[in-house]
């Protein structure tokens, strides 16, 4: 679990300190949307929770809609 916070923790501050020196704040937040699910996924894993399927979602969702692919 250390591990997995401190790889974070340093993919946080090599990618959001140049954002933030920038003062690119879209790119800020676009980088928040990806990289806080993919911390919680992580997490979730680590303490053997299941994580149901997002594409199985996806697919319920594009039928409620009336799409198929």
């Amino acid at each position: 679990m250390a591990m997995i916070l401190v790889g974070f923790t340093l993919i946080l501050l090599m990618d959001l300190v140049p954002i933030v020196r920038r003062r690119s704040w879209r790119s800020a937040i676009g980088f928040f949307l990806f990289f806080i699910p993919a911390l919680t996924l992580a997490v979730l894993r680590q303490k053997n929770v299941e994580v149901p399927s997002l594409m199985l979602a996806l697919g319920d969702w594009l039928k409620a809609w009336g799409i198929s692919y």
